[in-house]
C-alpha cells in the first residue's frame, strides 16, 4: 500500500478515535462509524463466499470484538470479526474496514479513500 495510503489510513483512525477515552470507547466509536456510514444490509466476501451483511456489533473481547452478522445467500446466519470480512474495494464499507484493521495492527488490505467521502 502507498505511504499516502497508509497516512490516510491513519488519519481516518485518529478521526473516528478522536474523543474516545480507553479501547472500550475506540471500540464504540468504530461501531458508531460503520453503523451510520455503511448502508445495510451489504454485499461482502468471507474466504471468497459472498455474504450479505445484515449488521455490525460487539462481541468478544474489548478490542478485536467488532464483528457483523452476515447471512450467506442459501440463508445460513453467521457472526464474523469484521477483521475477516472483505468489501467491495471502492467502497465506504472497504475504507472504514481497512482503518479498522489499522486500527487493530492488521495489514489494511487493498482499500481506496473515496474523493466525495470524509
Amino acid at each position: 500500500m502507498q505511504a499516502v495510503a497508509r497516512q490516510s489510513l491513519r488519519e481516518r483512525v485518529e478521526s473516528v478515535t478522536l474523543d474516545a477515552y480507553g479501547v472500550d470507547e475506540e471500540s464504540t466509536a468504530f461501531l458508531t462509524v460503520f453503523g451510520d456510514a455503511v448502508a445495510l444490509p451489504c454485499p461482502a466476501k468471507i474466504l471468497d463466499i459472498d455474504v450479505e451483511v445484515l449488521a455490525f456489533d460487539i462481541a468478544g473481547d474489548e478490542r478485536g470484538g467488532l464483528v457483523a452478522r452476515c447471512q450467506h445467500v442459501e440463508g445460513c446466519p453467521g457472526v464474523v470479526s469484521l477483521a475477516d470480512i472483505r468489501f467491495g474495494r471502492d467502497t465506504v464499507a472497504a475504507w472504514l474496514r481497512a482503518a479498522f484493521r489499522t486500527w487493530l495492527g492488521l495489514r489494511a488490505c487493498p482499500a481506496r479513500r473515496l474523493a466525495a467521502w470524509s
